[in-house]
């Protein structure tokens, strides 16, 4: 009973150190070739924690909804340093902003996962983090 207790406190600690897409909201509207703001919010990590690396992507859904093991159209590869900033206000975790454009191979009426996949190493160890987060944004014709 011990053990579970354990594995289940290292699994809590995982996941509160988990990203988190703040912005934009799901289900807003995009359109092709309009660059976005992408907020990724990281909460203060429990242990020590080193950042590796943040890929945000785009990948059309079916009308079976959106996959989550697929990573689509990459967007955005390459560091992340999520910062606490004053004037984001109290309880703001440290966070970091993205301007990704839209594919333009995407169309009006399409429905989309905006994904966030993002790597750390965690502990004395240390030990390997994959972190996925996706969120629905529907495609709408452009001005």
């Amino acid at each position: 009973m011990k053990y579970t207790a354990v594995i289940a406190a290292f699994a809590a600690t995982a996941l509160a150190q988990g990203i988190n897409i703040a912005a934009p909201a799901p289900n807003s509207s995009v359109f092709p070739g309009q660059f976005i703001t992408v907020e990724v919010d990281r909460p203060t990590p429990l242990s020590s924690l080193a950042e590796v690396a943040l890929v945000l992507s785009m990948e059309r859904c079916s009308s079976n909804g959106c996959s989550s093991n697929v990573l689509g159209q990459i967007l955005y590869n390459g560091p992340y340093n999520p910062q606490h900033h004053p004037e984001a206000g109290v309880g703001k975790p440290p966070h970091q902003n993205f301007s990704i454009p839209v594919p333009t191979s995407l169309a009006p009426g399409d429905t989309v996962s905006l994904i966030a996949t993002h790597f750390d190493l965690i502990g004395a160890g240390p030990s390997p983090n994959i972190d996925t987060r996706f969120i629905p944004l529907n495609v709408v014709k452009g001005p």
